[in-house]
């Protein structure tokens, strides 16, 4: 009887022949600005958007270093790979010197060279679905160069940059201002109203500006983007940020957050104490998290800070997009290939735009431990989740396919032949040239004649790797650790 039942999928299963047809990526969505509504960011259309993204150093270094203004590639491609992990935001770095061409720049890298190629490439961001975050990262009193982060803004320059470049990005409503990288070594007072600095090695005391009049600066111009203010303690505090919160006529602030392992406020209990009614009040933006950066380089911290991101509904922007090495660089090379930090930074970014992919990691893990009821309702789930607006279809037919073969192969395994008949029916109904259904059925044709999952996984074996391959590697680059000789196979337990 099973074996008349099972033949009868033998021609199903020839019937599956077509090669699968080419599959694009996804187009970049068009933005169409972004502003503060409550605590929230939204859309022109009044849709809340959170930043999820990346900072990319550089241009406040290279330039008042004197060997170029980026570091890496500023181009489409260069664009197009960020995109590809699913952010929808970069921080770009400036260096005030460089931007207003003083205290000896070259002007190779500096001035009207500089301005051009930063805003080149910040339209070359918004043109490509990527919101562009502006912050003064580098700055220096007097004639003192701006070779370093300094502790706050400083009256003899940073005003004039800010005028500069919210006339540069006024018309370009995808662009938000971070009017100062991390204050630190002064009091919330300086930091709103500024002050008299003390000074180090390089510099006597010094006029601080402060954030008020900043925002005034910006505002002045006509710009109307977000703009977003660090707390004290390089950006790691934020306790009194709401009660020295300045004046905004157009009530378009948002604070900015920045968290290490080394920095005091680095776990949960403080996130909940401080950060969580902060954010229910003013969009709050990490804008930077990373790991530690000295051995081991672990990210077990960012990691949980992004989970706790995610649950808050904070955006956050890893650092940082660059090739230095060591275990805060998220990449090798610009090519996108990522460092650990890097590949647990996509993974997470990848799970966050496309929920599905959790869903099958979950259901895969479960298959594994031997808990094949569990994985197959995930599996079950995963298909028939409607996928989210960054999943592309390449992904959804590699989530689809492997989630499918798998839930067949469990439920046969586990006797639900009638089921697992009817699932495979049904996935080829919806889409017959969807990856692995053609697997699937091939694997149904063995079964039939063997009566042993074991043994039909033996005879799909060598078919695996040629027909799953490229499914496969798709999903390990969204951080599905699944290999072909794992595909097919008997759950322990049986």
């Amino acid at each position: 009887m099973r074996a008349i039942a099972f033949a009868s999928l033998g021609l199903f299963a020839s019937l599956l022949s077509s090669c699968l047809p080419p599959v694009s990526a996804a187009g970049a969505s068009a933005l169409n600005g972004i502003h503060v509504s409550g605590n929230e960011l939204v859309d022109g259309d009044g849709m809340r958007i959170r930043l999820i993204g990346v900072n990319r150093s550089g241009t406040e270094y290279a330039c008042i270093r004197g060997w170029g203004i980026f570091e890496g590639p500023a181009d489409a491609a260069s664009t197009e790979v960020i995109r590809s992990w699913h952010a929808n935001a970069v921080r770009l770095g400036l260096n005030e010197d460089c931007w207003l061409g003083i205290n000896g720049v070259d002007s190779t890298y500096g001035g009207v060279n500089y301005q051009r190629a930063v805003i080149h490439y910040v339209n070359e961001l918004t043109a490509n679905g990527i919101y562009a975050i502006v912050d003064l990262h580098w700055s220096a009193p007097g004639t003192v160069s701006a070779t370093s982060m300094r502790a706050m803004p400083d009256v003899d320059h940073s005003s004039a940059l800010w005028k500069s470049v919210a006339t540069a990005f006024a018309d370009n409503p995808n662009v938000l201002f971070d009017i100062f990288n991390e204050p630190f070594g002064v009091a919330w007072d300086c930091w709103r109203d500024g002050c008299v600095y003390p000074g180090g090695a390089d510099t006597g005391p010094w006029q601080t500006v402060g954030t008020q009049s900043l925002v005034n600066t910006i505002r002045a111009t006509g710009a109307t983007q977000p703009i977003l203010l660090g707390g004290l303690a390089f950006a790691n505090d934020l306790s009194e940020w709401r009660s020295h919160e300045p004046e905004d006529p157009l009530d378009q602030l948002v604070a900015s957050f920045h968290v290490y392992p080394f920095n005091p406020c680095n776990d949960p209990a403080c996130w909940d104490d401080q950060i969580a009614p902060l954010a229910a009040v003013v969009p709050i933006i990490v804008g930077e998290v990373g790991t530690d950066w000295t051995p081991p380089f672990t990210d077990a911290m960012a990691l949980e800070l992004m989970h706790w991101a995610d649950q808050h509904r904070l955006g956050y922007l890893g650092w940082t997009w660059n090739t230095w090495g060591g275990g805060d660089s998220l990449l090798t090379n610009y090519a996108g290939e990522s460092t650990s930090w890097g590949a647990d930074f996509k993974a997470h970014l990848v799970q966050v735009a496309a929920p599905r992919v959790r869903l099958l990691i979950d259901a895969n893990r479960a298959y594994a431990h031997q808990k094949v009821e569990t994985a197959i309702d995930l599996y079950e789930q995963a298909i028939n989740t409607p996928a989210s607006e960054e999943e592309s279809a390449l992904i959804s037919a590699a989530i689809d396919g492997v989630a499918g073969f798998r839930e067949i192969v469990g439920l046969t395994a586990t006797g639900h032949e009638e089921e697992a008949r009817r699932r495979l029916t049904f996935l080829a109904e919806r889409d017959p040239d969807a990856p692995l259904v053609r697997l699937a059925a091939q694997f149904w044709d063995q079964y039939g004649m063997t009566g042993s999952v074991r043994a039909a996984c033996a005879q799909l074996a060598p078919q695996v790797e040629s027909q799953a391959g490229a499914v496969l590697t798709t999903l390990r680059s969204l951080g599905v650790d699944l290999r072909h000789d794992e595909l097919c196979v008997l759950p322990q337990v049986f």
